[in-house]
């Protein structure tokens, strides 16, 4: 079962811990409510309860809201943060493409760059579906990704650029980037992370805020204030959620 952290102002009348289950998507989530304190060691001792409380119903995976400063009492009791990665690797496609139009540059007339410390599952469906859709294709993946380029050359008529170096990288408008790559060209090149890493001195995020539209049926049962990127992240890893139902509305680029 996994977590699910919910804080309350401590204006709001209520117990200051609480917990219940409820179901998203048709999955569990053990959900804990804190009331926050009015002073820093009340909250503390709170959460304590709280990551406690969640350890004790077998949650190993806990979505907390965003900029959650309290992880690492979580982490002592043997409760991780939920990363949103699964989630940005699910809409790298769709994120890079939003971003192009956001920037007012036409994807058939684009360099893309996919970047990989290995040829992942991930990178290799980004791959399928960004190369078709953009001018070139640069893959820099380990040097892997030969038997998918076969299949997009003899299918599609798409010629993907492997092991493409720095200097081949610096031709690239849009970057995106899974497990623990770092990007890797032109520093003015939209950049998605699509992995581990999601910051890089001298390059600009462009998923750095995205905001996802979701089928009624799930948007109507995340509870306000939840780690959303984390819970859809979550239930995307077990399938409760595809990404085919999942679309970016609007990407801010960071500064």
């Amino acid at each position: 079962m996994f977590g699910l952290l919910l804080v309350r102002p401590a204006a709001e009348r209520g117990r200051a811990v609480a917990w219940d289950t409820r179901r998203i998507c048709g999955v569990r989530f053990f959900t804990v409510t804190v009331a926050a304190g009015r002073r820093n060691f009340l909250t503390a001792r709170r959460m304590r309860r709280a990551a406690r409380q969640m350890a004790r119903a077998g949650v190993r995976a806990a979505a907390f809201p965003a900029d959650f400063a309290w992880g690492e009492l979580f982490e002592k009791c043997g409760v991780r943060a939920a990363t949103d990665e699964a989630l940005r690797c699910a809409l790298a496609v769709k994120s890079a493409r939003r971003a192009m139009e956001t920037r007012g540059l036409t994807p058939g007339e684009c360099c893309a760059a996919l970047l990989g410390e290995r040829m992942s599952a991930a990178l290799g469906r980004a791959l399928m579906e960004l190369a078709v859709h953009v001018r070139y294709t640069l893959l820099n993946a380990g040097g892997g990704g030969g038997e998918i380029c076969s299949v997009l050359r003899r299918e599609y008529g798409v010629s993907v650029l492997r092991g493409a170096g720095e200097a081949q990288l610096q031709r690239a408008d849009v970057i995106v980037t899974f497990d623990g790559a770092r990007p890797c060209g032109r520093p003015g090149a939209l950049w998605i992370p699509a992995g581990a890493v999601t910051a890089a001195e001298g390059f600009e995020n462009a998923a750095a805020n995205m905001t996802c539209l979701l089928p009624p049926r799930a948007e109507e049962q995340l509870p306000e204030g939840c780690g959303r990127a984390a819970v859809l992240s979550l239930l995307l890893q077990v399938g409760a959620l595809r990404t085919e139902e999942l679309e970016v509305a609007e990407i801010v680029q960071n500064a």
